[in-house]
């Protein structure tokens, strides 16, 4: 009986490590700046809160997203190309759960601003939008 236990709970263990939501990745957008091909795109861990954005391939802005914020800006440099992003990511605020994230979604719902983006911003003017 003992060991029906176990395994059934190991099983269940399994299960449960296995479902795990993967990132959600956005699709890759190619801008082109000077004569140089950027290829941006990017992950949303859900669990681990983390925003990552990469250009060509290298990752080089992440960030995470403070408690009831659901905004993130972040700034780097590629190839002396001055590189930003504004991101809103209304899932954040919606995944707090209870009354604030019912609040959150109606008021996000409202203001049509719901969507889980990035904005791409390369020398201070906007090219693209990444959507997770």
């Amino acid at each position: 009986m003992k060991l029906n236990t176990l395994l059934a709970l190991t099983l269940v263990a399994v299960v449960a490590g296995c479902a795990a939501k993967p990132p959600r990745v956005a699709q890759e957008k190619v801008v082109d700046v000077d004569g140089v091909t950027l290829k941006f795109n990017g992950s949303f861990d859900d669990k681990k809160n983390l925003l990552i954005l990469s250009v060509n391939n290298d990752p080089i802005m992440q960030g995470k997203f403070p408690p009831y914020t659901p905004t993130q800006n972040l700034k780097a440099k590629y190839k002396e190309i001055e590189l930003r992003s504004h991101c809103y990511f209304g899932s954040v605020l919606g995944n707090q759960g209870g009354a604030f994230g019912a609040i959150a979604g109606i008021v996000q719902s409202s203001n049509n601003s719901t969507a889980d983006k990035c904005e791409l911003y390369v020398n201070n003017e906007l090219v693209e939008h990444l959507y997770f």
